[in-house]
């Protein structure tokens, strides 16, 4: 994939310096013929000074036509030479090309400034007398040597640009993998460590008093069935999981169970399966629990000391199912809807922010779904929602512009109510 994203930008890189160098000839070849015709004109201008009685000619003309060496012609952008019949110098204007010129006073010495090939710019001869003829040497102006570079200058600076950017993002890239692996190293401990504390606390009492093996057991085997459980979540994120068709109403309602006996009696939590409990659609059991139970765990983590309500409303659609996780906590502002699902963003003193960023790669990677902030507010609660397709249908949502559609959603809901009650006030 990587590879064929890099053969993309270099054929762009090629396509953008042949269309930059194709463009360039053309300003190039106009520029030329443009400055081959001053040329003629100035020589047809010098045999009229040549010809023409001297009370036709203004003073400004010859300051034009013969100006003196240092200052150069100031009526053509070209380089130029003017010469007698013996080839003596009589002005020039290429101290623009370079400032230490020759003192010689023939144009044999000024012709490689010009660089000029005399079949390409032939001298235009200039008659004005028996035997008596001046002759104009050019070559092509500096700033036509110049536009020449500009293609290989222009691709060069988006070269560099381009690499500079991908340094950028391959630098961007490893350190949230590096976040990442942190996180999901630290997230791995900490999940293992309540259950292993379990099977050590209940060895230590069967050391003490064998004869609660009976009692002690069950315990146990649910710690161990604990550690199998997250031994086989994390196995799973780094490969592609096996997704199989069964019904999802009892995987989310084991979850919430098991959260209902967990919570204290200042929170309550609420299950509402969707009309039709019968919903079969492909997925991964062991991740969607995961996901569900982060979700939650978050939800409980943002209710305020004195409890709270946290409801799991599930909504079948014509395509797709919902799941809503909807708590009575202190909200979320809506610059962090997106920032909450990027790897080790954490609101939490003791956080590592890595939840969410693994659950949306559950979702969306290997689900095909969505999962995003659908409603929140400080101080408002928030709702996240899971979207699942019933058949794979790729992603539903582009992620970019999720965050944005639905704060529009929500200003247009709140521009309603306040017009709804703006008309009553004033009624």
């Amino acid at each position: 994939m990587r590879l064929r994203w890099i053969a993309l930008a270099i054929s762009l890189l090629l396509l953008f310096f042949i269309a930059i160098s194709a463009y360039a000839r053309v300003l190039a070849t106009r520029l030329l013929r443009q400055q081959t015709t001053l040329v003629h004109f100035y020589a047809d201008a010098l045999r009229y000074a040549a010809q023409a009685p001297e009370e036709c000619l203004g003073e400004f003309l010859w300051e034009y036509l013969f100006p003196d060496k240092k200052a150069g012609s100031r009526l053509f952008l070209v380089p130029l030479i003017l010469t007698n019949e013996s080839g003596r110098v009589l002005s020039h204007n290429l101290h623009e090309i370079k400032e230490d010129l020759p003192s010689a006073p023939y144009v044999e010495n000024y012709l490689p400034l010009l660089h000029a090939d005399t079949i390409e710019f032939p001298p235009v001869k200039v008659n004005f007398a028996e035997g008596r003829y001046l002759k104009i040497y050019y070559g092509e102006p500096l700033i036509l040597r110049q536009l020449r570079w500009m293609p290989v200058v222009s691709s060069g600076l988006i070269f560099i640009a381009a690499i500079v950017w991908a340094f950028f993002l391959y630098t961007a890239h490893r350190y949230k993998q590096d976040r990442l692996w942190v996180g999901l190293a630290r997230e791995t401990a900490h999940q293992l460590g309540t259950p292993l504390s379990g099977l050590v606390g209940a060895i230590e009492i069967l050391k003490e008093s064998p004869s609660l093996l009976s009692r002690m057991l069950p315990h146990m085997e649910a710690d161990l069935k604990r550690l199998t459980e997250i031994s086989d979540r994390f196995s799973k994120i780094g490969s592609e999981p096996q997704l199989k068709s069964q019904q999802i109403v009892p995987i989310i309602s084991e979850v919430v169970e098991y959260f209902q006996a967990k919570v204290p009696p200042t929170i309550r939590i609420e299950f509402i399966p969707p009309s039709y409990s019968e919903v079969v659609l492909p997925v991964n059991s062991i991740l969607l629990k995961w996901v569900v139970e982060n979700l939650i765990r978050n939800s409980l983590d943002a209710l305020p000391p004195e409890g709270g309500t946290i409801t799991i409303r599930m909504t079948l659609r014509r395509q797709e199912i919902w799941i809503d996780v909807q708590d009575t906590g202190r909200g979320i502002s809506p610059p962090q809807w997106e920032e909450i699902f990027r790897p080790g963003y954490s609101t939490k003193a003791r956080g590592w922010g890595i939840g969410l960023s693994l659950s949306r790669r559950v979702i969306e990677e290997y689900h095909k779904g969505a999962i995003f902030v659908h409603e929140s507010g400080l101080g408002q609660g928030t709702t996240i929602r899971i979207r699942l397709p019933l058949r794979g249908r790729g992603r539903l949502l582009p992620r970019p512009w999720r965050a944005y559609l639905y704060r529009l959603k929500n200003l247009w809901r709140r521009l309603k109510s306040f017009l709804l009650r703006s008309k009553l006030l004033f009624r």
